[in-house]
């Protein structure tokens, strides 16, 4: 499939065709200009410019959705456009997005478009849109309901827009190519990101059949799924059983299409509405059969709804602990061929799976808020003062707060985590200049000359200088600044944000030397771990740091214990 983007020259074409988005690159497919009748060649020096070029995108991903889809949709909130007062509390319930409804809730669709033309203009700057993404639900394209008003008066502000009754991925490409040239006028004047599409999925017959489509559209972030207006085009007499209360069966399919199609898409599964808003059981009961299925997000309809969904969402202190468990073994075993956890035969889906669960961990409080909820503690509903629980997006906290504008993100290991054994291979290295020896060897008021002085340096032996010939007569690197610089490299995977306290070296050595110009790398190994006595929500670590050089010598290795805190 393919969309369309204003192009100003060579140049900008060029980018566009080698951009990467989301790790996911466009490609030009047939590079033309789609509006001008004019021109027939695709060479693209012979593009007029501007032209606006027609583009292939990856087959899973879209120009807007591929730098969507790391956004958090775990609640997708309808609030009804005409009405003042969800209209003025809405972005204060906590919901990752925000769908502004001009279909079924709305009665008169004219002051439905004016409010909610008037409530993206007032908040569109305002600090609390930072985190939450906000839809408008147009009319059917297939109806008469002047939809393309609907997409006016949510254009400039809204994130994008949720699509009902969609049956076909041609509407979907209709509706990219009507944004594309809206976008294009606004380019050269407003900074306005692509639209993202949502299509509500499942709502006719011919939408079931054609879902796999639908989810592959252009612009598509996430599919969802209704029943209430299949429910009747079928004939049904209900969409639940009477008794249980779960789906019929067939509703129950485009469940499961939904979450198939989306997940084979590439783009996030939201599911369904439950419509007993004052029913929290059953409503988390549902969602949590979604968490486990796979769905990445539920519809809501209610604040509560809202607060449940998140609190559900968010691994438990159980899951946690085993997801990481899985992990820990695997990665220590560097995936070779399926092992045993507690009894049971794991292999490499098991191992992603994993990673998914931790994935979804947000921010220190998940497992309060599980135990909290286990406890019989109920989470008070999100207001301007309280977030809803469970997820790094969860800065819809209304105040200034950098911890609430800008959560902190934690790399480290646990202290379950690290394991005796464990080795750890460090991402980052560097290149050690003399400007840094000097710097660091002033800074620490360290006079030595071997570290300064050029001349001294000349009678270095061939011996001394690692048999390297580009070495003699260089100065010696401090060792100080080696060990730093070690111990520094090893944080990202290894005690970032999870270390209390070092405790000291018991062991550093610097086999050979190391010279201006020398590469470095590390390596971690986990020697040795024990409880600690006095602090029971930590404990200590033998860590030994091990830096190489680029010809893979051994320039330093130190052995530290670490407090380390427990999950």
């Amino acid at each position: 499939f393919s969309t369309t983007l204003l192009v100003c020259g060579p140049d900008s074409l060029q980018q566009y065709c080698h951009y990467d988005i989301s790790r996911r690159r466009l490609k030009c497919k047939d590079v033309h200009p789609i509006r001008n009748n004019s021109a027939k060649s695709s060479i693209v020096s012979k593009v007029p410019m501007p032209a606006i070029i027609q583009v292939e995108l990856s087959p899973i991903a879209t120009f807007a959705s591929a730098c969507d889809n790391a956004r958090l949709r775990r609640s997708v909130h309808f609030v009804p456009g005409d009405n003042d007062k969800f209209l003025s509390k809405c972005l204060d319930v906590g919901a990752d997005t925000i769908v502004l409804d001009l279909e079924d809730s709305v009665k008169d669709k004219i002051v439905g478009r004016d409010k909610v033309n008037a409530f993206l203009s007032a908040t569109k700057n305002e600090l609390e849109r930072r985190q939450t993404e906000v839809l408008v639900r147009i009319n059917p394209v297939s109806s008469d309901e002047s939809w393309q008003e609907d997409i006016e008066s949510g254009f400039e502000g809204a994130d994008g827009f949720m699509i009902p009754k969609v049956e076909t991925k041609q509407e979907l490409i209709m509706l990219d190519e009507l944004l594309s040239e809206m976008e294009g006028k606004m380019v050269f004047n407003k900074n306005i990101p692509p639209k993202v599409l949502l299509p509500i999925a499942t709502e006719t017959p011919t939408a079931v059949l054609n879902i796999a489509d639908i989810a592959k559209g252009p612009r598509v972030c996430a599919i969802t799924w209704g029943c209430e207006d299949l429910s009747a085009e079928l004939g049904s007499y209900d969409t639940r059983e009477e008794d249980s209360g779960k789906y019929l069966h067939v509703f129950r399919h485009c469940q499961n299409m939904c979450l198939l199609a989306a997940k084979a898409a590439g783009v996030q599964a939201i599911d369904g509405i439950f419509q007993n808003i004052r029913n929290v059981d059953g409503f988390e009961a549902e969602a949590r059969e979604a968490k486990i299925m796979g769905f990445d997000g539920k519809l809501t309809l209610h604040p509560e709804q809202v607060s449940a969904i998140h609190r559900v969402l968010a691994p438990t202190a159980k899951e946690l602990s085993e997801a990481r468990e899985v992990v820990s073994i695997w990665e220590r075993k560097e995936g070779k061929g399926s092992m045993e956890v507690r009894g049971k035969m794991i292999d490499k889906p098991h191992y992603i799976r994993a990673k998914k669960v931790i994935a979804r961990r947000s921010d220190d409080n998940v497992e309060k808020e599980n135990s909290n909820k286990k406890s019989g503690t109920k989470n008070p509903l999100p207001s301007s003062n309280n977030t809803a629980p469970g997820s790094v997006a969860d800065s819809h906290v209304r105040d200034t707060n950098e911890e609430v504008l800008f959560p902190r993100v934690y790399l480290g290991k646990y202290f379950e985590e690290l394991e005796p054994g464990l080795r750890i291979r460090h991402f980052l290295t560097r290149t050690v200049t003399e400007s840094d020896n000097v710097f660091f060897t002033c800074l620490t008021l360290n006079p030595a000359p071997i570290h300064l002085d050029h001349e001294l340096s000349k009678g270095n032996t061939t011996e001394l200088s690692g048999g390297g010939l580009n070495d003699v007569g260089k100065p010696l690197f401090n060792s100080m600044f080696t060990l730093a610089l070690l111990v520094g490299m090893s944080v990202p995977e290894a005690t970032h944000g999870t270390t209390v306290a070092n405790l000291g070296f018991s062991e550093v050595l610097f086999p050979k030397p190391v010279y201006p110009g020398d590469t470095l790398r590390a390596e971690t190994i986990v020697l040795d771990r024990r409880e600690s006595r006095s602090r029971p929500t930590q404990g200590i670590v033998t860590l030994q740091h091990v830096a190489y050089n680029q010809r893979g010598e051994v320039v330093c290795k130190a052995t530290r214990q670490a407090l380390m805190k427990k999950r």
